[in-house]
C-alpha cells in the first residue's frame, strides 16, 4: 500500500473476543475440548469438521465462541442424543437439580420436580434417558449420537439452545450461559501436553484476517448472515437478562416474530437509500411509527389479526454487523467527512427524536418522519466516495450481543425486556449494507376478550369483552 494513503476505521464497533485459531489438530483430537497442564489450564476446542483449534479464554468468550461453531438441529434428531448431566450452576425454581434454562431447552416443568406426574424425579428420568415429559423411554440412537461427537449444535426450533457433544461419552451437554461453557469445560476437558497440542511449535497470536481491496467481493460476505439464528439468539440473552432479575422467560411466539420481521424488513428498506460501506458518511435511522402495514406496533399487530393481548411493547435495534477500514489519499475532503460523521449523525437522531415526540398527530409524525428520510436520502448522496479496503464482519452471536446489550443500555428498551407480565415476544431480524437491525415485540396474552374470541367472564357478572368490543353469543366482535 503506498504511502500517501491513510487508513480510518468507520463504523467501529466495541471490541468482540474473535477466536485466536492455532495450527490444526490431528483426527484423533477431532471435537476435543483440550486443557493445556503445562501452563494453566488453558482450553481449546478442535473443531470436528475442519480440525481447528478455538482458543477458549474467559467463560464468556468460550460460550460466544462455541456457539460461533454451532450448526442448527431438529428436535427429531436431537433427542437421538443422550442428554449428559454436571453440576448445576444456574437457577432451579423446583430444586429438581436441573437448571430452568435446561429445563425451557428439553419441555420440562420448571416449577414441578415431576413434570409428567409418574412418581419419578425429572433428573433421575433425564439421567437415565427416560421421557420426563410422558411415557416410555427417549428415542435414543446411539449409532446416531456416536457420529455426532464434537459437534455443537442449536435448537432451531426452540431458542437456539446450545448443546455440545462429548466425544468421551456421547452425550449432549447444555450450554444455556457463560457458566454452562465454563462447567463443560473444567468436567470434560482432555489434559494434554504442549508439544502434542502444538507439534510444529506454531499457534496463532492474532486473529486471522483475510484481506482485500476487492469492494464487491467482501460486501457478498454479508450472505452468509444466518438471520433467523441472531433472532433466536436475542431471544436467548434477553430471557436470561430477565431470568437473572428473577423473572419468567417469554416464550416464542412465531407469529410476532413475522409481525417483528417485517417492520424489520421495512426498516431495512427504508435503510438501502442512505446506507454502504462507499461513502464517507451514511445516515441509518430507526423508528417505532410504520409507512407500510401499521403506525404503531399495536397495530402492526392487528393488521396482521393479532388481537389476543393485553399489553404490548416493542424493542428496535440498528448495529453494524462488520468493522470497515477505508483508505483515501491525503487532503481528500472524505477525512474531514469521517471525522465529523459520528458527531452529525448523533445530532441528527437526537433532533429526529425530539420533533417526533413534540408532534401530537400520526399525520404529523408521518410527515416529518418522510421529510428526515428524504433528507438522510440527499445527504447520503453529497458524501464524498471512498474505497472499503477491509471488512471484518462480526459473528453473530456478537451482533446478538450488541443489539441486547444496547437495550439493556437504554431505560426505556430495559423496562420491556424486564416487564414481568409479558409472557409472549417474537423477533424479526434483517441485514442491510453492513448493519442488522433488529425488532422484538413483547405481549401479555389474553385469554379472553380480545376479538374473535371468547368472552370473559366473572362470577356474579354478564360475559364482557375488552372495549370497544361487545360479547355476542360467547364470542367478542366489533
Amino acid at each position: 500500500m503506498k504511502n500517501n494513503l491513510v487508513k480510518l476505521i468507520i463504523l467501529l464497533l466495541i471490541f468482540t473476543p474473535q477466536a485466536l485459531i492455532a495450527s490444526k489438530a490431528t483426527a484423533d483430537l477431532s471435537g476435543r475440548i483440550l486443557l493445556q497442564v503445562e501452563q494453566n489450564g488453558e482450553a481449546w476446542y478442535v473443531n470436528p469438521i475442519t480440525f481447528e483449534m478455538y482458543f477458549l479464554s474467559r467463560p464468556m468468550d468460550a460460550f460466544q465462541i462455541m456457539r460461533e461453531q454451532g450448526i442448527g438441529i431438529t428436535n427429531k434428531d436431537l433427542n437421538k442424543i443422550p442428554i449428559g448431566l454436571l453440576k448445576n450452576t444456574s437457577r432451579d425454581s423446583d430444586n429438581d437439580g436441573l437448571g430452568d434454562a435446561l429445563e425451557n431447552s428439553i419441555g420440562t416443568d420448571i416449577h414441578s420436580n415431576d413434570s409428567d406426574a409418574d412418581s419419578f424425579n425429572d433428573w433421575a428420568e433425564v439421567k437415565s434417558a427416560y421421557n420426563a415429559i410422558g411415557k416410555g423411554v427417549m428415542p435414543i440412537d446411539l449409532a446416531f449420537s456416536a457420529k455426532q461427537n464434537g459437534r455443537i449444535f442449536l435448537q432451531v426450533e426452540s431458542r437456539g439452545e446450545a448443546w455440545y457433544v462429548n466425544p468421551g461419552d456421547n452425550k449432549r451437554y447444555f450450554l444455556g450461559r457463560p457458566a454452562d461453557a465454563f462447567e463443560v469445560m473444567r468436567s470434560l476437558g482432555l489434559g494434554i501436553s504442549d508439544q502434542d497440542l502444538f507439534p510444529d511449535n506454531t499457534r496463532a497470536d492474532e486473529p486471522v484476517v483475510e484481506e482485500t481491496s476487492d469492494y464487491k467481493e467482501i460486501v457478498t460476505q454479508a450472505d452468509n448472515f444466518d438471520l433467523r439464528q441472531i433472532e433466536f439468539l436475542i431471544m436467548e440473552l434477553v430471557n436470561q437478562e430477565r431470568l437473572n432479575a428473577g423473572l419468567e422467560a417469554v416464550e416464542w411466539n412465531s407469529e410476532l416474530a413475522n409481525v417483528a420481521r417485517e417492520h424489520s424488513r421495512d426498516l431495512a428498506n427504508e435503510n438501502s437509500g442512505f446506507t454502504g460501506f462507499y461513502k464517507a458518511c451514511d445516515y441509518p435511522i430507526i423508528h417505532h411509527e410504520g409507512n407500510d402495514f401499521g403506525f404503531y406496533n399495536s397495530d402492526r399487530l392487528n393488521n396482521r389479526d393479532i388481537y389476543y393481548y393485553q399489553k404490548t411493547g416493542e424493542n428496535i435495534a440498528l448495529v453494524s454487523a462488520a468493522r470497515v477500514t477505508v483508505r483515501f489519499k491525503e487532503g481528500d475532503p472524505a477525512k474531514e467527512e469521517l471525522e465529523n460523521c459520528a458527531f452529525e449523525r448523533s445530532r441528527w437522531d437526537e433532533e429526529f427524536r425530539i420533533k417526533m415526540e413534540m408532534e401530537t398527530s400520526e399525520s404529523a409524525k408521518l410527515e416529518d418522519l418522510n421529510n428526515e428520510l428524504d433528507r438522510r436520502g440527499r445527504e447520503f448522496n453529497n458524501r464524498s466516495e471512498v474505497e472499503a479496503a477491509e471488512v471484518v464482519w462480526l459473528s453473530g452471536f456478537s451482533v446478538a450481543r450488541d443489539t441486547v446489550r444496547g437495550w439493556m443500555e437504554s431505560q426505556g428498551h430495559k423496562d420491556n425486556i424486564l416487564t414481568a407480565e409479558y409472557n409472549e415476544a417474537g423477533v424479526g431480524v434483517d441485514y442491510v449494507n453492513g448493519y442488522i437491525i433488529s425488532t422484538q415485540v413483547f405481549i401479555n396474552r389474553a385469554v379472553c376478550g380480545y376479538p374473535g374470541g371468547a368472552c370473559c367472564k366473572q362470577s356474579g357478572y354478564m360475559p364482557y369483552c375488552y372495549i370497544p368490543y361487545s360479547c355476542e353469543q360467547n364470542i367478542c366482535v366489533n
